[in-house]
């Protein structure tokens, strides 16, 4: 898949990945736009071709170097200044001189590239394949490729079970169990709730799972909470000594892996929440943290 950029004119940067004619597919949604990214993991060899092509109408252009550089940075809307690459490399295409057309092979032997790409509210973390014709006095032209990181997680999560409770003494004792705390994204959470006393009037049971995106900036720390679905799990009062099971799938919610302390700075976190609404319209809630994990890479990923 080649793409030529024009550069105000002064020159055309076309950036080409090659070998990824078998790649899986990312579908990312930016600015409103659909844009399809492939998919390579940590330890792959990115090849690929970046060919300049000069504008014929224009004087000679004199740079000071073209460079190409393999980034994967760490992005915040919230503080730019924070921003921060994860990993990199670059490589030297020429040394100073007039730009003609020219075009180059490049290639990065089994990059590590550790952290999965993620495009969150307000941070993300990008892969890109990045091309600078560096000036003197003018403003350097540069045009990049992006790609998506998906990594499978080798080693399986610690997993413990999950145990909450809600109660008011006298007049409400719910538990909700589940046996493991850890989830590949392609799972089913299974569980259940259990009845031992409830003389309050409740009206609903939902379980949600939310999303917490946490970015910490030179001075602030930033939190974002996302609920990325909802189960209702009962409709009406309990009776004493009833027990729902509990059973929803993963496969189709845009959820991704745990994030933690990814450069000092983001994570981020999935919670198991439980409400319980009575007929006064007052919330109670119990919530636990769990974690979620990569073992496949989908061929196409629209989520």
């Amino acid at each position: 898949m080649s793409s030529f950029f024009s550069s105000k004119g002064v020159c055309t940067i076309g950036i080409e990945l090659t070998n990824v004619q078998d790649r899986p597919i990312k579908v990312i949604k930016r600015n409103k736009k659909k844009k399809n990214l492939y998919v390579f993991s940590s330890k792959d060899t990115i090849d690929g071709v970046v060919e300049i092509r000069a504008t014929k109408k224009r004087k000679k252009l004199e740079h000071i170097g073209i460079e190409l550089k393999l980034c994967g940075v760490l992005e915040s809307s919230l503080d730019s200044s924070a921003n921060i690459d994860l990993v990199s490399s670059v490589k030297k295409l020429a040394t100073a001189g007039t730009l003609s057309d020219r075009k180059w092979q490049f290639s990065f032997p089994e990059f590590n590239m550790p952290q999965e790409s993620y495009e969150g509210i307000n941070t993300s973390i990008r892969y890109y394949v990045r091309v600078t014709i560096k000036r003197n006095y003018a403003v350097n032209i540069k045009q990049e490729k992006e790609f998506c990181v998906m990594n499978l997680d080798t080693k399986i999560p610690k997993s413990v079970p999950i145990k909450m409770e809600v109660g008011i003494e006298d007049f409400l004792h719910i538990d909700f169990t589940f046996p493991k705390s850890a989830y590949h994204l392609n799972d089913v959470i299974l569980g259940r709730i259990n009845y031992y006393l409830a003389k309050i009037n409740l009206k609903h049971m939902q379980i949600a799972i939310i999303k917490r995106e946490i970015f910490r900036a030179s001075e602030e720390t930033f939190t974002e909470k996302q609920t990325m679905c909802t189960f209702e799990v009962m409709d009406g009062a309990p009776v004493k000594g009833e027990s729902i099971p509990v059973r929803f799938f993963l496969e189709n919610l845009n959820i991704t892996p745990t994030y933690r302390k990814i450069a000092k700075r983001f994570s981020v976190r999935y919670y198991l929440t439980l409400f319980l609404i009575d007929e006064r319209e007052k919330r109670y809630f119990k919530q636990n943290e769990i974690i979620f994990y990569r073992k496949s890479i989908p061929k196409i990923d629209e989520k």
